[in-house]
Order: C-alpha cells, then sequence, then structure tokens
C-alpha cells in the first residue's frame, strides 16, 4: 500500500522562497505553531488518492498518461495570497492565481473523471489551485499573524511553465512529508 498522489511540480525559483523566509522571520514567535512547507517541494495537488494498493498504481499511471495526451503545455503566474479557515482561525496560508488558466481546470476536470473510472472517486470540495505555505495549528497573536498576512504585497511570486504531471507517493515523518517521484507525465498536444 503506498500513500500516493498526481500533482504538477513547481519550481520556486527566487521570489517565492524569499517570500517564505520574510514570513518566517516575522513570525518566528508562532515557530511552535506553524508548520512550513519546504520551497524546495511545492507542487499543485491534482488528486490525492491516498492510500493505494500496490496494483492499483499501473493502472492509475496508464489512466493518467491517456489523459495527459490530450493537454498541452501551459503557464501559471502565482500573485496573490489566501487563508483557508477564517481570518479568526486561520488553518493555511497559501499562494495562488488572481487568473487561473482555463487549461488547468480542463485538465483537472479529466483527471478526476478518469480517476473517477478507476474507482476513486472526487470528493465535494471544489478545486481551489494553490500552493501550501504552510499550515497553522494555532496562533499566539492572531492580530499580529493578520497583520504580517494582510502586509503580503499582491505580486507575482513564482511563474511555473507546466508541461508535466508527476504521480509521487508521500511519506509522512515528524520533520514533515517528503514525495517520491512514481512517474512524471509529460503533457502533450493530440495530433
Amino acid at each position: 500500500m503506498k500513500r500516493t498522489f498526481l500533482a504538477i511540480p513547481i519550481h520556486p525559483g527566487t521570489e517565492y522562497p524569499a517570500l517564505v523566509q520574510r514570513l518566517q522571520r516575522n513570525l518566528e514567535h508562532e515557530r511552535r505553531n506553524i508548520n512550513w512547507c519546504k520551497t524546495d517541494q511545492i507542487h499543485l495537488t491534482l488528486k490525492f488518492v491516498g492510500d493505494t494498493p500496490d496494483q492499483d498504481v499501473p493502472k492509475i499511471i496508464e489512466a493518467c498518461q491517456k489523459v495527459a495526451k490530450n493537454h498541452q503545455p501551459f503557464a501559471m503566474d502565482f500573485n496573490r495570497t489566501g487563508i483557508f479557515g477564517s481570518n479568526h482561525s486561520p488553518r493555511v496560508l497559501w499562494l495562488g492565481m488572481k487568473d487561473e488558466p482555463k487549461a488547468l481546470y480542463d485538465l483537472e476536470e479529466d483527471i478526476l473523471d478518469a480517476f473517477d473510472g478507476l474507482g476513486y472517486l472526487r470528493d465535494r470540495q471544489n478545486f481551489v489551485p494553490h500552493l501550501t505555505v504552510c499550515r497553522i495549528k494555532q496562533l499566539i497573536d492572531k492580530p499580529f499573524f493578520q497583520q504580517i498576512y494582510q502586509g503580503i504585497e499582491q505580486q507575482t511570486y513564482l511563474h511555473a511553465d507546466v508541461n508535466e504531471i508527476v504521480y509521487f507517493q508521500s511519506f509522512l515523518q515528524p520533520t514533515g512529508a517528503f514525495y517520491k517521484t512514481l512517474k512524471r507525465i509529460p503533457l502533450e498536444e493530440s495530433k
């Protein structure tokens, strides 16, 4: 059994790690309450599969390859921040896009259809394309966090040229998750 997910890998560039470092410095007093995602492992999740029997892995890869053949590469600009949870009780700080490409939604919908066909049904949550910056347990100083959050300049922190999707295995450890690539699948425009 493997814990798996399908995602778009994102190269962090330089602006995104600089943003995270600034936030970490400003929120140093919350270090026990905030889990920062490693900037070298950022990705945009298309489908979290979870526990996956070993015999399903080849079927999943084959289904993803069929989907990828019908999608061409596209670009994304991550230029806005948001939170999941409420302003009073934030749970996740994320980086998203003001203008989300239609190509991303088309790819995600086809991926979900393929997984539905394999018995891995979609969940009821709407797709919110984002990169998780950090997960928040509980804050010592909520007003200060809000001040820092609201002070984040809304600009492009990442540009991503998307030319592949990756099927990952996830390993959970006390120091955080790490990921192993099971299969890189290139996007290819249909002939």
